[in-house]
């Protein structure tokens, strides 16, 4: 019975240990997610940046995990490549080993009672005391977290003290080192962190209950059992995703098998470089040196690494959002990003509707440039397009994007991102909006084809200029040729001019009784519309000033991002 008490208290100090490490994850993420993603996006513009940004990024969020997932996040964002995302995996397994250094230097050096309690008494205080959606809330949420992580810790040291005293391993002892491995790598699958199960083995090293020998074998299983989590967080996403966490896993198994082949000479070279320290900072050390072997074997072989996974995956999901699903709400600031992106997408998407719905192929007009009036000589037949179809497509990629703003929404509730989620749920109610305007032309276009009139011919080009020359101020202002306000106001004078003309047409078409009185409503239904349609490009052109001046390079980078593509796929 008394083992069994001690037993749910090394159990107890466990659930502890892991809940203060995912709190405390979640308190610095909120905190520092902006911070971080900066760093991301000026550390990772090579394959050494992005290495020591993964070694560093994991000391401070203590969790190789997480920063494993947040790199997983930020390819499936496409704000990084696949061999910076590499070299970020390879960085965060040296960076996991700092949490068994605190362990090894602070955990079993003092009586941390006392330390974490202060820690989660500040913390909780403070906390209260803070309003709910300010930055030192999260700050105060770390130090429980710190607090919680050292008060398991101490409640799982203290049960295998215990247990030392009476309990003889030698009869439970696997006879083969490798069965410690296998335990390390179930232990570290089961509950998804190598820093918990080896702070597990630490205690039981610290009372001598395992050999350093064995625990070292733990500690190559524990390293190989975090591809778990990452192979789990690559699930259902885009393919440069599967292919780091396949090059996360080629990465660890290499390394582990390694380790265990070279396992005395690796423990007699921690036991040599520091042969008077305890056994828990020995084994700290150990798993430093084997995961830098790892590093040197692999760090020169990322970019042919990352060439040979190009061959795996290959055929992509068919997925509405190209973006927005790859990114978890809960990194706030890359979900950010990720939106953006495909708020500009579904721009894009708006824009190709419209010139297919006024019969113009769109690349003439987004890509070449072609003047408007040579456009519409060129293009006076009526395309026979299923535009049902392609307004559906719309419509399905507007619901995500609202779904994915309403979830961000829930998450987050500081007022800077709540501004720019509003803002960017703008943005997409204005482009449903133009999107819609011009489903409802198409009847009448297609009725306006088939006028014989002059007048009415005369409408249907004006009305087709008005919409042509809507998107290419919109487009300029995408692809950042043009500075927002300036495209505004100059689209908006072209379209006053226009609608002046519009007018003079309707006129015509009024007076002319030869024509149908239909085509009066037509005309006046149709005039409407087409301002519905600039307008609504016009505020999302408006609200895009109201955005941080960065994404206007945001826009001009998916510009690049869309060039690039066509470029690979004509030389394919």
């Amino acid at each position: 019975m008394a083992h069994l008490s001690l037993w749910i208290q090394a159990f107890a100090g466990l659930g502890l240990f892991l809940f203060g490490m995912l709190y405390l994850e979640s308190q610095i993420k909120a905190s520092a997610g902006r911070a971080f993603k900066t760093w991301v996006h000026k550390t990772t513009s090579t394959t050494f940046k992005s290495l020591i940004t993964g070694l560093s990024a994991t000391a401070l969020f203590q969790s190789s995990s997480i920063v494993s997932l947040m790199a997983l996040s930020l390819i499936g964002a496409q704000l990084i490549n696949l061999e910076s995302a590499i070299a970020m995996m390879f960085g965060s397994n040296i960076g996991t080993t700092v949490t068994a250094w605190i362990i090894g230097l602070v955990g079993f050096k003092m009586d941390i009672k006392l330390i974490a309690y202060v820690f989660i008494g500040i913390g909780g205080l403070g906390g209260i005391m803070v309003e709910d959606g300010s930055r030192w809330k999260s700050h105060f949420g770390g130090l429980v977290g710190f607090g919680l992580i050292f008060l398991g810790l101490e409640g799982m040291k203290d049960s295998f003290s215990t247990v030392s005293e009476s309990f003889d391993i030698t009869d439970y002892r696997p006879v083969n080192l490798y069965w410690y491995a296998l335990i390390g790598f179930g232990i570290t699958a089961l509950i998804q962190s190598s820093s918990a199960s080896i702070a597990i083995i630490q205690s039981a090293l610290f009372v001598q209950l395992i050999s350093i020998e064995a625990a070292a074998a733990f500690v190559i299983g524990a390293n190989v059992g975090t591809t778990v989590t990452v192979i789990l967080g690559s699930l259902g996403g885009t393919p440069d995703k599967k292919r780091t966490a396949l090059a996360h896993l080629f990465f660890n198994i290499s390394t582990g098998v390694v380790a265990l082949l070279a396992l005395q000479p690796l423990v007699w070279l921690a036991l040599h470089i520091m042969p008077t320290a305890d056994s828990v900072i020995q084994i700290a050390l150990f798993h430093t040196i084997f995961n830098a072997v790892g590093i040197l074997i692999w760090f020169p072989f990322i970019a042919i690494l990352a060439q040979w996974l190009q061959r795996f995956f290959k055929k992509e999901p068919l997925r509405v959002t190209k973006y927005i699903h790859n990114v978890p709400v809960d990194i706030p600031d890359v979900a950010l990003d990720a939106l953006r992106k495909e708020v500009m997408r579904l721009g894009k998407k708006v824009e190709e509707f419209a010139l297919l719905a006024v019969n113009v192929p769109p690349p003439k007009v987004l890509e070449e440039d072609i003047a408007v009036k040579k456009l519409l000589d060129l293009y006076d037949e009526n395309l026979d397009l299923s535009y049902s179809k392609l307004y559906r497509k719309i419509r399905r990629l507007e619901g995500k994007i609202f779904r994915y703003i309403m979830q961000l929404s829930l998450n987050n509730t500081k007022a800077g991102f709540v501004k720019n989620l509003n803002t960017i749920a703008q943005q997409t109610t204005n482009l449903a909006t133009a999107a819609k305007s011009i489903k409802d032309m198409l009847h009448d276009i297609d009725k306006l084809y088939d006028a014989q009139s002059s007048e009415e011919q005369a409408f249907l080009r004006n009305l087709r200029y008005q919409i042509i020359n809507s998107v290419k101020a919109f487009e300029k202002t995408r692809r950042g040729e043009d500075e927002p306000m300036e495209a505004i106001e100059d689209a908006y004078k072209q379209i006053a001019d226009s609608n002046k003309n519009n007018m003079a047409l309707i006129h015509d078409i009024v007076i002319n009784h030869a024509i149908h009185s239909e085509m009066t409503t037509i005309a006046v239904n149709d005039l409407h519309l087409s301002k519905s349609f600039t307008k609504s490009l016009r505020n999302v052109l408006r609200l895009h000033t109201e955005l941080p001046l960065r994404n206007k390079d945001d826009l001009v980078s998916e510009s690049i991002e869309e060039k690039e593509h066509k470029s690979g796929s004509n030389t394919a």
